[in-house]
């Protein structure tokens, strides 16, 4: 194999060199562009608009890649190859030149590679290699004598680093001696912090395995470790010999952190190639990050070239962040790490939005217009949707402890224009908290244009069903016994519920499976205060109602905050019943904003009766309370329940985690068994809900796999396939169907009847009216509104084959997410793009809806801001 040596040497296939060069490949040599200190602007009261232009901190050559000029040389692979494979080496004189720079500053070059398999990677002798125990078996099997970690912040602490030292010391405890970081960016930062301080330093390599790490941490010399809370405060300029970017790596790296590395890689061209940031776009970034990797492994690795390279010259002008070039590296990171400590938020969305919220001062700064619109076209894919935003002095407070702010002053990474970076000082915190929550509410009011550009035939894995979550949340905070939940999701509803239970002072614990809930070590908070408990439940109908009903059996006050739309829901039945039961209820509506103020009862009543007629929520509140009830009580329901079966799935449930139920009638009776106190595992099935959106695009000829089938069918969203069934009759004639059991089914198997040859009828969804829209006559209108042709019956909806859609209408979701998954699903059976309103509403309940529809061959594209 070929040695490259020097601060950057790659090697590329020349048949992936087209889409990332501009020009011919220049055949000589030419000295290395000056880097000057960016402009430094330290004068509060001055205007942000310059009255001079500063020199840029971009390439004075053509050449994307590497933004130096090159010599290269053609060689011909063995005959197991057979193509031609281009090398390219950094210059001598730009090498020399280079190396001078991190010579005077104390800091030595660092020799670059990339190499196609692990297979290719060869370790020196005396290499300690410290890898993160998470990669896949494919990884670790490479290196079986690796010392093994749990990657992320806790590795980065004096205390754990102290142990690694110790176990490295037990495998060689003399010179030579040469760490090996194998892993993301934690196992970096701490694998390079010990190589720098053991032994006052020993060689140190770096493999890394993410994207994220491959193009920024990996580079440039800077390692750190935590100091208690406080992020990086501990730490050193130690640059590695060698960085080894392994392209297999990057075939089996979940698309999570694909994005996470796309961000970086972005933020580079946007420092230094603004030819290359013109040439991207909405679409060629979500192909690049969501598309199967064989397809974009050409373009990606180009750019990992190019962003290493653009990186490695910025380091190389300012090795130690002492002229101010090296701050240009925090564009977007002024905000995002404050996103990141009071969100838990990734780094790559985090940045993501810091770099969205810089742009409006590019602007004010005087980037041109164009730029500063594809800029925002590039990131959108890559922004983030947050459900809420942490209050302004949260997030105040974690801006001005920056550890980059200097001399007391926050500095803030700006745009000139692509590739001209400025350092400002007169940005305040304040500033950058205001155009954030501006940038945010635009993106939360955006409309997007939908349309299926390339299907895929991709297997998509999907969360935790939200309706047994919610459910199994509730039972295991009561249950006196240790109880293990299999599953996970970060729908809104999950999120919110696990917030309230946590607050109410459950312990419930987060695994990398699941939760855990351990009551014996329960502190649940009961004093009587007058301030009480507050909660806030967002937008979930069940997370509401549980918790009305789990407040009503505690002898306590609180207040929840309930958002507007959901106070408008019908709660009423379930209010009678619990204020009947002892519990006193009161709606409040002030400048804090709107919901109930509860305060329960002390005895729970042995009977308890409930109108379902509406909600068979109600039911299930209500139900749920037999877990912690001192005593067994008998439930009577006032009549039919609608959606019947989530009341079974709540009973069922109940008898797995103890409760034996016994239904007779209207009747049911709930008693407590001694099972209640024995260890509980609780499996919990994939979304069927989320499922059923994908069940119906194959079902339209989408080459997608849903996924697994949920094996316990106690969803009742999981029968979507016995009515795509009843659908294809549809093919000879009429079709009626009664969905009163799946009422949630309709939106998306209407655009199904849609496509059919004869009308198909649905019926028994009356109560659809009081979901998070009007979901009949509502999503009827917007059906109508788009060319399709329905009829509202009193109880259902007729549904007309469609005769053709034109493209660009405007479908209206009324904020209720499983209409925009419709929406989608229409763009798709129709092949015509169709504009969107709140599609971000989807996060109340499968917030990776939007990344699996670009995973399976969409295009998103924001088309209005605010």
């Amino acid at each position: 194999m070929m040695q490259f040596t020097g601060i950057c040497s790659m090697r590329i296939c020349r048949s992936a060199l087209s889409p990332w060069m501009h020009s011919p490949l220049p055949t000589t040599c030419c000295a290395m562009p000056q880097v000057p200190s960016p402009t430094v602007r330290p004068n509060p009261t001055r205007s942000l608009k310059r009255t001079r232009r500063s020199p840029p901190i971009r390439s004075r050559s053509r050449m994307a890649i590497f933004e130096l000029c090159p010599w290269i040389r053609y060689s011909t692979d063995d005959a197991q190859g057979g193509h031609s494979t281009a090398f390219f080496y950094i210059a001598p004189i730009i090498r020399s030149a280079t190396e001078a720079l991190m010579t005077a500053s104390g800091m030595s070059s660092t020799d670059i590679r990339r190499i196609a398999s692990a297979d290719m990677l060869e370790l020196p002798e005396h290499a300690v290699v410290i890898a993160d125990r998470s990669l896949p078996q494919t990884i670790l099997s490479r290196v079986p004598d690796a010392i093994l970690v749990e990657a992320g912040e806790r590795l980065k602490s004096l205390d754990v680093i102290e142990g690694l030292a110790l176990e490295v010391l037990q495998r060689r405890s003399s010179r030579p001696m040469t760490l090996v970081a194998l892993g993301g960016g934690s196992i970096g930062d701490a694998v390079g912090f010990l190589a720098s301080i053991l032994w006052r330093g020993v060689g140190l390599w770096h493999v890394p395995t993410t994207l994220l790490a491959m193009v920024d941490s990996a580079h440039g010399g800077k390692t750190a470790v935590n100091l208690g809370p406080a992020k990086n405060q501990l730490g050193s300029f130690y640059p590695a010999e060698k960085v080894i970017i392994v392209d297999e790596f990057l075939r089996p790296l979940p698309l999570a952190l694909r994005r996470e590395g796309i961000v970086e890689l972005l933020k580079a061209l946007w420092l230094g190639d603004a030819e290359s940031t013109r040439a991207l776009g909405t679409r060629s970034i979500e192909e690049l990050t969501y598309a199967p990797y064989a397809e974009i492994a050409t373009q990606l690795g180009n750019m990992i070239d190019a962003a290493v390279a653009i990186k490695q010259r910025i380091v190389a002008a300012d090795p130690k962040e002492e002229r101010g070039i090296r701050t240009t590296l925090n564009l977007g990171h002024t905000l995002g790490h404050a996103l990141e400590l009071t969100m838990g938020l990734s780094h790559g969305s985090a940045v993501a939005w810091g770099m969205l919220t810089s742009l409006h001062f590019a602007a004010r700064e005087g980037m041109p217009e164009s730029d500063i619109r594809r800029c925002r076209e590039t990131l959108f894919p890559l922004l983030q949707p947050l459900s809420v935003l942490p209050g302004r002095e949260v997030l105040l407070g974690a801006m001005q402890r920056d550890k980059k702010r200097h001399d007391g002053q926050l500095r803030s990474v700006i745009l000139h224009a692509l590739g001209e970076a400025v350092v400002h000082t007169e940005i305040s915190a304040e500033s950058w908290i205001d155009v954030f929550h501006a940038e945010w509410q635009n993106f939360q009011n955006a409309r997007v244009r939908v349309r299926s550009a390339t299907p895929r035939a991709v297997s998509l894995t999907l969360e935790a069903s939200k309706s047994e979550l919610n459910r199994a949340l509730i039972i295991a905070a009561q249950r006196i016994g240790r109880t293990t939940i299999g599953g996970r999701s970060s729908a809104d509803d999950v999120t919110c519920m696990l917030r309230a239970l946590r607050q109410l002072g459950y312990p419930i614990e987060e695994t990398s499976r699941g939760y855990l809930v351990d009551n014996l070590e329960r502190d649940v908070r009961t004093s009587p205060s007058d301030e009480g408990v507050t909660l806030h439940v967002c937008e979930g109908g069940t997370t509401l109602r549980f918790l009305l009903a789990l407040c009503a059996a505690r002898a306590t006050r609180h207040k929840i905050f309930v958002a507007p739309a959901l106070m408008r829901r019908p709660h009423d039945p379930l209010l009678r019943s619990l204020r009947s039961g002892g519990a006193s209820i009161e709606e409040f509506d002030d400048p804090s904003g709107q919901g109930f103020i509860v305060r329960g009862w002390r005895q729970m009543p042995d009977a308890m009766s409930i109108d379902p007629r509406e909600s068979s929520q109600y039911a299930s509140a209500i139900a749920l309370l037999a877990v912690g009830a001192d005593q067994p009580f008998t439930l009577r329901l006032l009549g039919e329940p609608v959606s019947e079966t989530y009341l079974e799935m709540t009973l069922a449930m109940l008898e797995d985690a103890g409760v034996e139920t016994i239904r007779h009638g209207d009747l049911i009776a709930l008693n407590q068994s001694e099972r209640l106190r024995d260890k509980l595992t609780m499996e919990i099935e994939v979304d069927a809900s989320s499922r059923a959106v994908w069940s119906v695009a194959r079902f339209l000829g989408h080459p997608v796999v849903p996924g697994r089938k949920v094996r316990i069918p106690r969803q009742p969203d999981s029968a979507v396939d016995k009515y795509l069934a009843t659908l294809r009759e549809a093919e000879r004639g009429e079709v009626s169907m009664d969905l009163g059991d799946v009422p949630d089914l309709l939106p998306v198997l209407a655009v199904a009847a849609a496509m059919q040859r004869n009308t198909v009828t649905f019926t028994g969804i009356a109560h659809l009216r009081n979901k998070e829209s009007n979901r009949l006559d509502e999503y009827a209108e917007t059906l109508r509104s788009v060319g399709l042709s329905v009829d509202v019956l009193s109880d259902g909806m007729r549904v007309f084959p469609l005769t053709a859609l034109q493209p660009d209408q405007y479908f209206r979701t009324h904020g209720d997410h499983r209409l925009v998954m419709a929406g989608a699903l229409l763009s798709f059976a129709a092949n015509t793009p169709l504009l969107l309103d709140h599609p971000w509403s989807v996060g109340k309940s499968y917030p990776a809806f939007w990344e699996d529809v670009r995973t399976a061959g969409w295009s998103v594209e924001q088309v209005s801001r605010v």
